[in-house]
């Protein structure tokens, strides 16, 4: 019984999966695009059109002959998903639905509540599941939440982060997912970042690899997407090029704070920028730079070029958008999280 339950779970995420294009198909479609029988699939297509997971659109206008097939497309409101992330002392989030349209979105910045006595401002994590709760009392189809973190995490777990005291160790995807009854998945921010990149570039260049960069006030940070899988290291470290040591034993981290009296930024960068495609070799490198200053970008590029011969020199990008980059990554690792469900509830 078990082994058919899992083969049942298998053959509807194949379906769902042919699904989330947002199209209408039949059912003779959906078999050949899944590979699996069509008898299977009209079964699980049934099912998922009386949960309301799918919906019924009618018969096809045009047919070569014969009966008309019923066509289905994925009903997007089925369930929404809720995607938040901490930058500063503030933390942004979005409702989607299951497609990826925005619902709702906004900010909550911490502020200190007042009473007989002024209390100190809350901490990140409190500020995060309130954020998580007023979404999930407002919208009752969240069903999954991504959450970025600006630091290495592991199985949900901050392994290490800056500038957020009494964070690290903590389990933040357990502890969301304990105050709103809902599956969370909870990753470092450029990982996200990359995944984004990757999935709006992969209709071009399928299976690349990439690297996103930004910098900002607590120096740079990484995600990289190799041969179109996402980098993962096996401690959660991968991507923290501000502990690389570049000058003596000041780290890139350490020279950003200081305000790269050492060297100069686009010195800094540029060799930690060849060091990275001496490794990963990335065919593109897509650059968040925070700061405004003029020439910065052209000359990350030319020093770069002075340690890498010209074949192995990426294609730069400076002009991306970063929040709506973010938004992108965490939306496919939403959906991932809400396709990967093994239940579907009535919407």
């Amino acid at each position: 019984m078990a082994f058919t339950n899992l083969v049942k779970k298998i053959n509807e995420k194949a379906v769902t999966a042919c699904m989330r294009d947002g199209k209408a198909h039949t059912k003779q479609e959906l078999s050949g695009l899944s590979g699996l029988s069509f008898p299977t699939v009209g079964k699980i297509v049934e099912e998922l059109a009386d949960d309301r997971m799918l919906l019924r659109l009618g018969t096809e206008r045009e047919s070569p002959g014969g009966r008309k097939a019923e066509v289905y497309r994925l009903n997007p409101d089925f369930a929404h998903m809720l995607l938040l992330f901490m930058q500063g002392d503030e933390v942004f989030y979005r409702i989607c639905d299951a497609l990826g349209a925005v619902k709702a979105e906004g900010r909550k910045r911490r502020s200190a509540r007042r009473g007989k006595e002024e209390q100190p401002l809350p901490g990140m994590n409190e500020l995060l599941r309130e954020c998580a709760e007023a979404a999930v009392s407002e919208d009752g189809k969240i069903r999954a939440v991504s959450a970025g973190i600006p630091g290495s995490v592991r199985n949900g777990i901050i392994c290490c982060i800056d500038g957020y005291p009494g964070m690290t160790g903590r389990n933040i995807a357990a502890e969301l997912s304990a105050a709103i009854s809902r599956p969370v998945s909870v990753e470092n921010n450029m990982s996200l970042v990359a995944v984004g990149m990757a999935e709006r570039l992969k209709q071009d260049d399928a299976g690349e690899t990439l690297v996103c960069i930004h910098l900002a006030d607590t120096g740079p940070g990484m995600g990289a997407v190799v041969n179109g899988r996402a980098l993962q290291g096996f401690s959660g470290f991968q991507g923290e090029v501000g502990f690389m040591p570049l000058y003596g034993d000041e780290t890139v981290q350490q020279m950003a704070m200081d305000g790269f009296r050492q060297a100069s930024p686009e010195e800094c960068l540029g060799k930690m920028t060849a060091c990275i495609c001496t490794v990963l070799n990335p065919e593109r490198i897509i650059y968040y730079l925070e700061r405004e200053q003029d020439g910065l970008a052209e000359e990350i590029v030319r020093r770069c070029g002075r340690y890498l011969p010209a074949y192995a020199m990426p294609r730069f990008l400076f002009d991306r958008n970063y929040r709506e980059d973010y938004f992108h990554g965490l939306a496919v690792t939403g959906m991932e999280l809400l396709y990967g469900g093994t239940e579907h509830e009535n919407a």
